[in-house]
């Protein structure tokens, strides 16, 4: 019996595993096209879409305008969110900042420093 729920346990660590690498680089892979730019991401959701619905010509234009109007929608909704996300996360940071001892805190601000970069990255590239 014991050895039973050993190879049970075992394995259920091993699914888990598997599944939370899975789940990982899915939201990964979705990341990185995010952050490729609008360019990418339309043409990726226009010819996904095309291939799918088997989209004739007429239609595959009129879908990249809807894209493209779509993006620049919510590019317009994202700035103008941009400065109340930013004063929600540097209240999480500062709300973080406290129950850290001073060894964490400088961990913590090199992650934030490096989160930062990211983002001017992704802005400029």
């Amino acid at each position: 019996m014991k050895n039973s729920k050993a190879v049970v346990g075992a394995l259920l660590v091993f699914l888990l595993g598997m599944a939370a690498g899975v789940l990982g680089t899915v939201g990964m892979a979705r990341h990185r096209w995010m952050h490729r730019g609008p360019r990418v991401m339309a043409d990726f959701v226009v010819r996904r879409l095309s291939w799918e619905l088997r989209l004739d010509r007429a239609q595959r234009s009129q879908l990249r305008v809807i894209v493209n109007d779509g993006w620049e929608e919510m590019k317009a909704v994202h700035e103008q969110v941009r400065p109340q996300v930013e004063g929600i996360l540097s209240n999480s940071e500062a709300k973080v900042r406290v129950i850290l001892r001073p060894d964490q805190q400088g961990k913590f601000d090199k992650l934030i420093a490096e989160r930062k970069a990211k983002q001017a990255q992704s802005k400029d590239g």
